[in-house]
């Protein structure tokens, strides 16, 4: 019966695509690319690399057809397109960074529009007072799947001489991708609301000035998150002496944390408000890289609590910034905030990384200078979260 056996369907297809989205644009392609001798300003592009995506995220509206079969077809061509970048060891020295960062840019590039297709696809499957619940509990659950494929990768990537363990976890990463895309076939999809013009949504979303200071703020916390977020891994490796099995591991603490947080900030929101749960967890989330920095490889408990703090914070930011927007978003005119959404975000994230690739070239301590002032610029913007 719908929409339930679609709703029980899509947590299915996550957990395949969550391990996709995890080993190609998270710790075990950062370890990759690490292997094949990236530099800081090298991990910062990597890094950058799903939000300069999330550029493309309007063109979405642009696109005519069902919202199942474009989200296939780009997850398809995306999925396949990364398979080219499993093969930069085997090019020259000099060409290898630049492959990889061509061919995973070119992937994420691909699949940036099924954010707003597939939000507005899924908004229209859960009644908006069970999102909060629905999205918590499935992002929890993800987040743990991914993070078990993390732990697993780790012990791949540290087993087999680089860089072959970690070819052989992206290669696995793909396949459990392209299963998800049959999966995601299976789903229902209601029929859209009538929708404007994409012009007319985009300027409905752009005409909502409380709307507008709000993907403001969408733009500085991700700008401030990414000004420290590509070095967090190299810095567990470098300074705090962790092998991939360990950070793995970490992650593996965070995920499972983070199932028990993520229904708790759910309930928080449909309660109380997607407002709340962002300052709340914007505030946790801003104190957190102090654990990182207190860190090393001889007194390492910080890092170690710092995943406890991950979940907590990200649990409830991931979806309530979200759905705070699909909140405010009329149906009719849903797709041109979610756009709009997206491209704050990827224009945050985007900034961010370049600045902290800047910093980290300063100096020999390249990663704390970035974490630290990724903290404080986080702290400032989780300040303002109040105003939500």
């Amino acid at each position: 019966m719908e929409p339930e056996r679609s709703l029980r369907l899509s947590i299915w297809e996550g957990t395949l695509a969550v391990l996709f989205l995890y080993w190609t644009t998270g710790v075990l392609v950062t370890g990759y690319a690490l292997a094949l001798g990236a530099p800081p300003l090298a991990l910062a592009l990597l890094g950058s690399l799903p939000f300069l995506a999330q550029l493309t995220a309007p063109l979405a509206l642009f696109m005519r057809g069902s919202r199942r079969a474009l989200t296939v077809r780009l997850n398809l061509a995306s999925r396949l397109l990364f398979l080219p970048a499993l093969l930069a060891p085997f090019l020259p020295e000099g060409l290898r960074i630049p492959a990889l960062l061509l061919f995973a840019g070119a992937s994420q590039l691909l699949a940036a529009p099924v954010g707003v297709l597939w939000l507005s696809w899924m908004a229209d499957l859960v009644p908006q007072e069970r999102r909060g619940r629905y999205f918590g509990l499935r992002n929890a659950l993800l987040g743990l799947v991914g993070t078990l494929g993390n732990l697993l990768g780790g012990l791949v990537a540290d087993t087999l001489p680089p860089p072959t363990g970690y070819q052989a976890v992206l290669l696995l990463g793909v396949g459990a991708g392209l299963l998800s895309v049959l999966v995601l076939r299976l789903q229902h999809e209601p029929p859209p609301a009538p929708a404007p013009p994409p012009q007319a949504a985009l300027r409905a979303a752009l005409g909502d000035r409380a709307y507008r200071n709000y993907l403001g703020l969408v733009f500085l916390w991700y700008g401030a998150v990414m000004v420290g977020g590509p070095f967090v891994v190299p810095y567990f490796v470098k300074v705090g002496g962790f092998s991939m099995t360990q950070v793995g591991l970490w992650t593996l603490i965070s995920a499972t944390s983070g199932l028990l947080f993520g229904p708790l900030w759910g309930r928080l929101a449909d309660r109380a408000g997607h407002g709340v749960v962002v300052f709340r967890a914007g505030m946790v989330g801003a104190a957190m890289p102090l654990l990182w920095l207190l860190g090393t490889a001889a007194f390492p408990w910080p890092i170690w609590l710092s995943a406890v703090a991950d979940a907590l914070a990200w649990s409830g930011l991931g979806t309530a910034l979200v759905n705070a927007a699909l909140a405010r978003a009329p149906e009719e005119a849903r797709n041109g905030y979610l756009a709009l959404f997206w491209l704050a975000m990827g224009l945050g994230g985007l900034t961010g990384s370049l600045l902290g690739g800047g910093l980290a070239s300063l100096g020999p301590s390249s990663y704390h200078l970035p974490i630290l002032a990724s903290m404080g610029l986080r702290l400032l913007v989780a300040l303002r979260f109040r105003g939500l």
